[in-house]
């Protein structure tokens, strides 16, 4: 009797903590920005990075092809590729929170959940001067100390998107181009990756992405929209 209402009670602050917190956001949308305010404009955001040898060559293409991205990083890779986010920065890229690592947040308990949020955020500005201002969960998975830090404190607000094309795959980069072509739309926020060291990610598929960029470029701006930065559009 005493281990089923145990269990049962285990169950239940599960069930609060770790799934209702993404039911909320996930499903209705409370809590979390998933697209920019009304513009002809979209965002194009990039998660897990940087990674040494995606990122530079990212890098080149969108300064090739003039666009502005934020760089949603993982703060311990920051850290050990100082030169590509002190890059990001000179080139015009906004650097926003992604986590200290690539945990799963929904099973992180409240300390180490600040740790990956707030700590991350202190420790990109200790080493780029950077004042961070967004925070994306990992695999967009939240508790509920991230949850009410995001929505109490204001500082990192909660960013999400409304296009994903499941580019952690190694996909034909026409063939995430024709998703994303598909799902276009005023105020899009775009979320692709430009690392595959994260846990389910194929090897190789950031490749996919640097060759999705010169089309992607020219699909929106053919269809009248601009790229921008999350800061300013939110």
């Amino acid at each position: 009797m005493v281990v089923g209402w145990t269990l049962g009670l285990l169950a239940v602050l599960f069930l609060g903590y770790s799934v209702l917190p993404n039911i909320f956001t996930r499903v209705l949308q409370w809590g979390v920005i998933r697209h920019l305010e009304p513009t002809p404009a979209i965002a194009l955001t990039f998660d897990d990075g940087p990674d040494a040898t995606y990122t530079p060559r990212l890098l080149d293409v969108l300064s090739e092809y003039k666009i502005p991205a934020t760089f949603f990083v993982i703060a311990q890779k920051a850290i050990e590729n100082p030169d590509i986010v002190e890059r990001m920065i000179r080139e015009g890229h906004q650097v926003e929170v992604h986590g200290f690592t690539h945990a799963l947040v929904p099973m992180l308990g409240p300390s180490t959940t600040l740790k990956q949020i707030a700590g991350s955020a202190r420790q990109l500005k200790q080493h780029f001067g950077l004042q961070t201002h967004f925070y994306r969960p990992t695999w967009g998975l939240l508790n509920l100390a991230s949850l009410i830090y995001t929505m109490a404190r204001k500082s990192h607000r909660l960013v999400t998107w409304s296009i994903m094309v499941g580019d952690w795959r190694v996909v034909p980069h026409d063939g995430l181009l024709e998703r994303i072509e598909r799902e276009l739309h005023p105020g899009a926020i775009v979320v692709l990756h430009d690392s595959d060291s994260s846990f389910g990610a194929e090897r190789g598929a950031p490749n996919q992405v640097i060759a999705l960029i010169p089309p992607l470029a020219e699909l929106v701006r053919k269809q009248g929209y601009e790229f921008c930065l999350l800061e300013g559009r939110l």
